[in-house]
């Protein structure tokens, strides 16, 4: 069968069927909003995480929560409140060449050179910052390095589900510019994760952005997998 041409402005290769009402992409919107400024205010008040030297402790407290998280807003954007899943509308094209795999593997190295040349110059230009939410992430141990990983995975794979698969198709939708709907999920991308300062906000939303444009450009949300889990399993494991 022939593979179905989509317009020439949407974000990936989306249906009617694949959108939400608006209801759940505002619910979803709220829902980000109100965890980040609770843990902006805990950070900007001194809340500290959970000191633990038990390795099994610190997944279980720190780690565990996280995926559960993760995985919590990936199900409600592909399932919950959908009559089937839209998990695969939402991911866009797959590999089904080497060229279109060699390609998204090379958008994939591109982009994590990309975010090392960005924190390497913010360091550079501001000097190495990271707040106690940042530290208290990182693995100390084999066993927590291990737990990195599956946490990276989760993060990278939820994180570009959520923010340029299902939002930026939602708010593409919306408003009928794509341009805008990248603008605004980069934005929400960066401030999900306020907890870790003002200086993440800032080279999250750059990064948010050029996820945004590559899952536009390629129709799809794997390249952008791909760079956000390694980036993420390098800053915990490469760290020095």
């Amino acid at each position: 069968m022939p593979e179905q041409q989509q317009p020439p402005n949407s974000s990936a290769p989306r249906d009617a069927s694949s959108l939400a009402p608006p209801w759940h992409t505002a619910a979803l919107i709220a829902v980000i909003c109100a965890v980040a400024t609770t843990g902006a205010l805990l950070t900007s008040r001194g809340g500290r995480p959970p000191q633990l030297a038990n390795p099994s402790s610190r997944i279980a407290a720190v780690y565990l929560p996280m995926v559960v998280v993760q995985w919590s807003l990936a199900i409600y954007v592909c399932r919950v409140g959908r009559p089937r899943s839209a998990l695969r509308c939402l991911l866009g094209k797959t590999w089904r060449t080497f060229g279109r795999a060699f390609t998204d593997l090379a958008l994939a190295l591109s982009g994590w050179l990309f975010v090392k040349a960005v924190e390497l110059a913010w360091i550079r230009l501001f000097g190495l910052h990271d707040g106690t939410a940042v530290l208290a992430m990182l693995p100390r141990s084999s066993s927590e390095r291990v737990a990195w990983v599956a946490v990276s995975a989760s993060a990278g794979f939820c994180e570009e589900l959520v923010y340029r698969g299902y939002l930026q198709t939602q708010l593409t939708a919306f408003t009928g510019r794509p341009a805008v709907a990248i603008a605004i999920q980069a934005a929400l991308f960066a401030i999900a994760h306020g907890d870790q300062g003002s200086g993440a906000v800032a080279r999250l939303s750059l990064y948010g952005l050029a996820f945004g444009v590559v899952a536009w450009w390629r129709r799809s949300l794997v390249a952008g997998i791909v760079c956000h889990v390694w980036t993420d399993v390098a800053s915990g494991l490469l760290r020095g």
